[in-house]
């Protein structure tokens, strides 16, 4: 066994249920065989089996590494971090979406939901830099609060640091009398905006709502922001 384990490398690592099952699904058709470990806990050894509650490490073996980077690239899964990357990613999906009054997100929303969370900051990063690229960030980050994204964490350290009058309100009319998804997504992240002056406001709204969800949720934010 420790002769086998000393000819696999790590391919990448996986964050969500869909993202693994799609690296999976490529690696079995193309015949690279593949372990996966749950980060922060014992490996499995069990080939191929995906747990989607944990961050996901996919290893193969040291000889097919470059095939299944340029595999998985090819599918729009997973791609090493680079200008070639970026220039592609704003070129083909988020440029044409800046300016625009109504836009479709769900393309911009998958690749986010696929990739890892190491070139979805880097998008995140380059297109607030775009002109209307911070008014696109602010449509995304709503839409996935609402979609219950798992990178919706990545994004909100994006936006939070320097956010606008727009979204400061925008956040405050959502998380206090938006839809339940919405909501619920909003005070995930709720901790992440710790010198936002609405965010008690927006904490006291859920933690006296009649939803037992949303009161729930708002426990584990008060104690994820307050400790």
């Amino acid at each position: 066994m420790s002769n086998a384990m000393d000819k696999l490398v790590t391919l990448t690592t996986a964050s969500g249920p869909l993202q693994q099952t799609l690296i999976g699904e490529t690696l079995r058709g193309a015949g690279i065989a593949f372990e996966t470990y749950e980060k922060g806990f014992l490996p499995s050894t069990i080939l191929g089996q995906i747990n989607p509650l944990q961050e996901i490490e996919f290893r193969i073996p040291v000889e097919r590494q470059q095939e299944a980077k340029d595999l998985l690239c090819a599918n729009g899964i997973v791609c090493e971090i680079s200008e070639r990357l970026l220039k592609r990613s704003l070129e083909e999906i988020v440029k044409p979406l800046l300016g625009q009054r109504e836009r479709d997100l769900t393309r911009l929303a998958r690749f986010v939901e696929i990739n890892n969370k190491e070139t979805v900051r880097a998008l995140f990063n380059a297109t607030s830099r775009e002109s209307g690229g911070e008014d696109l960030l602010e449509d995304l980050f709503f839409t996935m609060a609402r979609d219950g994204s798992r990178a919706l964490l990545s994004l909100a350290r994006i936006v939070g640091p320097g956010s606008g009058d727009s979204f400061r309100d925008r956040f405050r009319h959502e998380g206090t009398g938006g839809d339940k998804a919405i909501r619920l997504g909003l005070l995930e992240v709720l901790p992440e905006f710790t010198t936002a002056p609405w965010r008690d406001e927006v904490l006291r709204a859920a933690l006296d709502d009649e939803d037992t969800d949303i009161r729930e949720a708002a426990k584990e934010a008060a104690f994820f922001a307050t400790g």
